[in-house]
């Protein structure tokens, strides 16, 4: 409980949260230009429209952001040469939970902002009808698990070099990679494209009348297991970073 109460101390006085905000505001600011194109154009697609537009954004953005926290949850040990001290005073496996601890949190409460945005965004823009709290639901759950994957995999990244540009740009490619995917595929076993293989809602674009339609999708067998991937990810990631993290000379 120290070691954690330790990393949440970190966390308020680096003011990360006004990083990873800042980001979200970023992402924020397009989807409110996507509700209102959308309303304009058919109030009864606004809910489904932002549930088809929250995992295209995070799939290009998440990597970055988790990339960021992870980032500067670990450099000032990096920094200061602070581990081998830290491991005389607590195990390295719980100094490792600690910081997946927090980037839980922070995840959680990223997705539950999200969520939380799109729900307020619709209300306020008068979307006809009312959201399927259903699929809101196992929308914050798809998006937290893929964006707690990813915190995962630059966490270890984080953890295991001391310069911290290698796994930021990790995470910028993993953001560029996610935009090819998104061209190719909804989805994919890769880590970074979780979050296609989790839309909920897809799209139809009609050519001659050009006009575009939402809908829920019905995932195949194969789009099911690229979604039970991301958990199978989360395991993999937790279980080799704090076996690699114990191990690791200091």
């Amino acid at each position: 409980m120290i070691t954690l109460k330790t990393e949440f101390q970190k966390i308020k006085r680096r003011k990360i949260g006004l990083t990873i905000f800042a980001l979200l505001g970023m992402q924020f600011a397009w989807i409110l230009w996507t509700a209102k194109s959308a309303n304009e154009k058919d109030p009864t697609q606004g809910w489904l429209n932002l549930l088809h537009t929250l995992p295209l954004l995070n799939v290009i953005m998440m990597p970055t952001i988790m990339a960021v926290l992870a980032s500067r949850l670990s450099d000032l040990e990096h920094k200061g040469n602070t581990y081998k001290l830290l491991r005389t005073l607590r195990r390295p496996s719980i100094l490792f939970n600690a910081k997946v601890l927090c980037g839980l949190l922070y995840t959680g409460i990223i997705s539950v902002i999200q969520v939380s945005f799109l729900l307020a965004l619709g209300y306020s823009q008068n979307y006809a009808g009312a959201p399927d709290m259903y699929y809101y639901m196992l929308t914050f759950i798809l998006e937290f698990a893929c964006c707690f994957s990813l915190y995962l995999l630059q966490l270890n990244l984080s953890l295991l070099f001391f310069n911290q540009m290698i796994p930021l740009v990790v995470g910028l490619c993993g953001s560029l990679l996610g935009l090819v995917l998104m061209y190719i595929k909804m989805y994919s076993f890769l880590p970074w494209g979780g979050f296609l293989s989790c839309a909920l809602v897809g799209m139809d674009w009609n050519v001659e009348t050009r006009v575009v339609t939402y809908f829920y999708r019905e995932h195949s067998t194969v789009e099911l297991c690229a979604v039970g991937m991301v958990f199978i990810w989360i395991v993999i990631f937790y279980v080799t970073g704090r076996i690699a993290f114990t191990r690791k000379e200091v």
